[in-house]
């Protein structure tokens, strides 16, 4: 929903002056993959504006494979190094994270998800946010295990 950058590097260059499908193209131009355009086409993803992971589950991407949908990971020989890693251990951190802590959104105020470009894309208004520690029977032994001084 929110590529890093919004062209990935897939740069080509045309030396001839072509068509590609009803576009003419014409010979010096450089092209790029607009991946902000593809993660947003209703045509592509239903209701691209919405945050629904569980997308991924009803419509049957294919994570490991060459599905041009995930092309912000890359794909192929260039699929992204930490792609494996992130899908081995993600959910992990995830649950850690909501496991040991209470999330609010700081000053009371509503999500925001719309972008603005910079370096790369970014939040228009940054996501701050308070993690609390839960107070569970696990996390009050660890403290006492080590002399008051919690993990």
């Amino acid at each position: 929903m929110h590529p890093p950058g919004p062209l990935l590097s897939w740069a080509r260059l045309a030396i001839h002056d072509t068509c590609v499908g009803p576009h003419f193209v014409p010979a010096g131009t450089t092209a790029m993959v607009n991946m902000w355009a593809i993660t947003h086409d209703d045509k592509v993803w239903p209701e691209p504006g919405k945050f629904r992971p569980e997308r991924f589950l009803e419509d049957d991407v294919a994570i490991m494979g060459s599905d041009l949908r995930l092309a912000p990971f890359g794909s192929g020989r260039r699929v992204c190094p930490g792609k494996a890693m992130g899908l081995a251990t993600v959910q992990l951190w995830l649950a850690q994270l909501l496991h040991n802590f209470e999330w609010t959104a700081s000053h009371n105020h509503a999500v925001d998800l719309s972008e603005c470009l910079k370096l790369s894309m970014e939040m228009k208004q940054p996501l701050i946010c308070k993690a609390f520690p839960r107070t569970t029977s696990t996390n009050q032994e660890r403290v006492s295990d080590f002399g008051g001084f919690g993990c």
